[in-house]
């Protein structure tokens, strides 16, 4: 029995000549069909018309069969499995009308579940400190006693920690500016201006530098950094009203290390001093001239071209 492989070929050879036998009845079709003519093809003409079609044909290209291994397509989860870790806030159990007008009728046998993903909208909520205050009952001479207030996000203001962080989040992650936030907390419950927000933003910084610094620090000990610089318009209230003015983030990352970012208001070559300090190593960049101006003033650290820049001589 022919093995898969000499099939395969026997099909082959047969499309071959196929695509040969094709072309010669095309041809001779015209010949014959094709109109008048006012000369006739002789026999020897006619063979070596139809060697030449053999020769053409046999330069036509050859259909090839490809095979390959396709990965099996992964089950998609089910709804039940994607929010298998969602907290149910609501039970509704729907109970048959014949049932409510007759319960003695009835006994319960089973149940069906299903469910339906709902979105809660942001809502303001208060949390209230209760501090009792005490006083000796055997002297009450003594001073009344009140337990110290918890440490607060803000001194003496009301925002959560949790509150603040949000507000940060929809700024930096969700790109929601502050005024449209002022704009959708009404529908939260009450009204938060966009100055008190940029206060909070303010304290989420304050809290996070450390990270920062720690990160920074970290990075100029790695002996290896690429940098980059991105101008980006931004509002100054020193500015005319409406207004904007360019700053530039600084960036200094590496490999699968942190990424930071900071902010300033030029893109002079001296705010790689302040931004790299005492930093030994491979600094990586593109070909502005800071980058090698920086090097040449600094010793221990060797400057190398980025690859996205690179351009063949």
């Amino acid at each position: 029995m022919a093995s898969a492989a000499q099939l395969q070929d026997e099909i082959e050879s047969l499309k071959s000549e196929n695509i040969v036998l094709r072309a010669q009845i095309e041809w001779l079709q015209k010949q014959v069909f094709g109109g008048r003519k006012s000369e006739k093809l002789e026999d020897a003409q006619m063979v070596l018309k139809l060697g030449q079609l053999e020769k053409s044909a046999a330069k036509l290209p050859q259909t090839t069969v490809v095979s390959y291994e396709r990965k099996e397509a992964k089950d998609r989860p089910t709804p039940a499995e994607t929010f298998a870790h969602l907290p149910v806030i609501e039970v509704v159990e729907i109970i048959p009308e014949e049932v409510k007008a007759h319960p003695e009728l009835y006994e319960r046998i089973g149940e069906e579940r299903t469910f339906e993903v709902d979105l809660v909208q942001p809502r303001l909520v208060k949390r209230e400190i209760v501090r009792p205050k005490y006083r000796l009952k055997a002297d009450k001479r003594f001073a009344p006693l009140v337990a110290p207030a918890p440490p607060r996000a803000v001194m003496g203001g009301y925002a959560s920690a949790g509150l603040i962080a949000w507000v940060a989040l929809s700024k930096y992650v969700d790109h929601l500016p502050l005024y449209r936030l002022e704009q959708m907390s009404s529908r939260w419950g009450a009204s938060i201006s966009r100055q008190t927000m940029c206060n909070w933003i303010e304290v989420a910084s304050d809290w996070l530098e450390p990270i920062y610094r720690r990160m920074l620090t970290n990075l100029r000990a790695g002996g290896y950094l690429q940098a980059d610089e991105t101008p980006i318009r931004c509002h100054d209230p020193d500015e005319k009203k409406g207004a904007t003015s360019q700053g530039w983030l600084w960036v200094i990352s590496r490999p699968g290390g942190d990424v930071v970012f900071d902010w300033r208001l030029s893109r002079r070559h001296d705010e790689l001093n302040t931004l790299l300090a005492d930093y030994k190593g491979i600094l990586q960049s593109d070909a502005y001239q800071a980058y090698p101006s920086y090097v040449e003033n600094h010793k221990g650290v060797v400057w190398v071209g980025c690859w996205a820049h690179y351009v063949a001589a």
